[in-house]
């Protein structure tokens, strides 16, 4: 019963799962693990859309900027970093995160999910935004990280 449900849905909802798959051109796969997601509220004019946190202080930073209750408590921030994705199209999620084994670039990579929100109005110079955070193998030297295919150029920040 429980692979015909489970099967059920793998046929009927498949753009709630990006496709498995190895990453495009000079790009390798970087693990990564969710620790926290989250449909927030922000200025219009805050153009950040990725980035790292690096430390404690950094984290407190993060979460105080966005007023999230972030109860990330495992992070042992000399061997592990977190990073971060926002993005305005609030149906997207970032399912990996990827290096160019070829120039020091890094970027997240997005998939459109397909939900639906039904939203109530904002007050003006005010968006929702979908923001996710993930921890990683400590990484030196990243110097800006970017949404993969995003045609504008949008801000990264480092929280150190």
């Amino acid at each position: 019963m429980k692979k015909t449900i489970l099967l059920f849905l793998l046929i009927c909802m498949p753009s709630l799962a990006p496709t498995v798959r190895a990453p495009d051109g000079p790009y390798e796969e970087i693990q990564i693990n969710e620790v926290h997601s989250k449909l927030i509220v922000r200025d219009t004019v805050d153009r950040i859309y990725s980035g790292q946190i690096k430390s404690e202080k950094g984290l407190s930073e993060f979460s105080l900027k966005y007023m999230l209750d972030l109860k990330i408590k495992s992070v042992d921030f000399t061997n592990q970093m977190l990073i971060f994705g926002i993005t305005d199209s609030i149906s997207t999620r970032a399912f990996r995160f990827l290096k160019n084994k070829k120039i020091h670039a890094f970027c997240l990579d997005y998939y459109d999910t397909g939900i639906k929100y039904k939203l109530k109005h904002l007050q003006k110079c005010k968006k929702y935004s979908y923001v996710q955070v993930f921890s990683v193998d400590r990484i030196e030297r990243i110097p800006h990280i970017k949404a993969k295919n995003l045609v504008r150029n949008k801000l990264s920040k480092t929280y150190k």
